[in-house]
């Protein structure tokens, strides 16, 4: 008796252990894959940056804004700052993390959707394929065509709750998260958390006041880099 209820037992246990499997892998099988999130999101992107309507300069700050919602639906700021900072991150308390989350943020959107504005000339976006690395990362391979040239990317993405989020970028083999991640640690090495906080401040500053006359390309560059300040 004792033999056949342990194996009663046992046979139960494994019953609700596949279940829970299925259950998961249903879960999986039904969320948006990282391709298919990403495309719909791109899509979207050249959408706005295509409309004749923000032709007129006076529609560009409305454009700047409808690309920075569909930037911050794609990419999961937090994990790209957490992965850049490293060991750096626990050095930061948890306002000063949602601080710097949001102006790194705030940053890229206005620095680079500004560049992206200017420059956009009816570039194709097109989406390789994807590798499932677990049930919550993934790598979408992406090709830009840009006058001519292709240009490889490789897109880092997490899973959040049924959809998608990038947290790196990976061009011509250069990663976002290393090279901003280098730039941190070099200013972190003398500066506080504060300091950085202080830093993305005056950036964003400067950006918006450029915003009003013209980037030189000169002042583009050194808007990238943190450890140079104005």
């Amino acid at each position: 008796m004792d033999n056949r209820s342990n194996i009663r037992t046992n046979m139960k246990k494994t019953l609700v252990a596949v279940v829970i499997i299925i259950a998961e892998l249903s879960t999986f099988a039904y969320a948006e894959q990282p391709v298919d999130v990403l495309q719909e999101l791109i899509d979207q992107g050249t959408n706005i940056l295509k409309d004749p309507i923000y032709k007129d300069t006076a529609q560009k700050e409305v454009q700047r804004q409808k690309l920075s919602e569909i930037v911050n639906q794609t990419v999961d700021f937090k994990e790209f700052c957490r992965c850049a900072l490293a060991s750096n991150w626990l050095k930061f308390k948890p306002q000063q993390r949602d601080d710097f989350t949001k102006l790194f943020s705030k940053f890229v959107t206005v620095f680079y959707l500004t560049m992206l504005q200017d420059k956009y000339n009816n570039e194709k976006v097109i989406l390789i394929g994807q590798n499932l690395i677990s049930d919550s990362k993934a790598v979408v391979r992406v090709k830009v065509l840009w006058k001519n040239i292709e240009v490889p990317v490789e897109i880092k993405m997490i899973r959040r709750g049924d959809s998608w989020k990038a947290y790196d970028i990976i061009i011509l083999g250069i990663s976002a998260v290393r090279f901003y991640g280098a730039q941190f640690q070099a200013v972190l090495r003398k500066e506080s958390p504060a300091q950085i906080i202080d830093r993305l401040k005056i950036k964003i500053r400067k950006i918006q006041e450029l915003l009003q006359t013209s980037f030189s390309k000169r002042s583009r560059m050194n808007l990238v880099f943190f450890w140079k300040r104005y």
